[in-house]
């Protein structure tokens, strides 16, 4: 049984009933083997998890390159950071398996990291500051996301929860409705957030 074929398997689990369905109990009875079978390509289930975020992140990431001089970084961060969403979004709890795996057992999480440090870099950016920039935005990614895929359904409420809500909490109600009377939309809402974060520095 090769490694491709046992991921593959793991990501339509992933896929179908998300992380709590990815067992290698569900793998060996959907591939019909042997434990050993899994066994002998990971260790343990943090191998394997790494081996899907690593397959999560090259349906977006299969080319990244650094931006190349002359260029805004701006920009291309924040489409970087759509892409990483996007990749995210793709499988139920994508956000959990890739924001838990190690950079070593998935490269292609460390290149996103990399390119992006030395695109900042490159324009001018102290090492310390691009590191802020890039780190904040990728974990804030990560955190929007989980947040996305574990709560939805969850401002989803009958009359009398959504009175008793308002009377409890009435800015929070009143922000949420000012959401839906403006029209914004969950990539507005996303975007909304790395704008924060990139700030206004220097168009380099």
């Amino acid at each position: 049984m090769d490694v491709e074929t046992i991921v593959k398997q793991a990501l339509t689990l992933l896929k179908q009933e998300g992380l709590t369905g990815v067992t290698f109990r569900r793998l060996t009875t959907s591939l019909q083997v042997k434990a050993p079978a899994i066994y002998w390509r990971f260790n343990d289930k943090q191998e394997l998890l790494e081996a899907m975020a690593e397959a999560i992140l090259q349906e977006q990431f299969a080319e990244l390159t650094p931006l190349p001089l002359g260029q805004p970084w701006q920009p291309w961060l924040t489409a970087v950071l759509h892409r990483l969403r996007q990749a995210l979004l793709a499988y139920p709890d994508g956000a959990r398996v890739v924001a838990g795996a190690r950079p070593p057992g998935t490269p292609t999480l460390a290149r996103i990291a990399e390119h992006a440090l030395r695109t900042l870099e490159d324009r001018g950016l102290p090492l310390a500051e691009a590191a802020n920039v890039v780190f904040t935005s990728i974990h804030y990614t990560f955190g929007h996301v989980i947040e996305e895929q574990d709560s939805a359904g969850a401002h989803t409420m009958d009359s009398q929860t959504a009175k008793e809500f308002t009377q409890a909490f009435p800015t929070i109600a009143r922000a949420l409705a000012e959401t839906r009377r403006t029209g914004l939309t969950p990539d507005d809402i996303f975007n909304a957030g790395v704008s924060l974060i990139i700030g206004d520095r220097d168009m380099r």
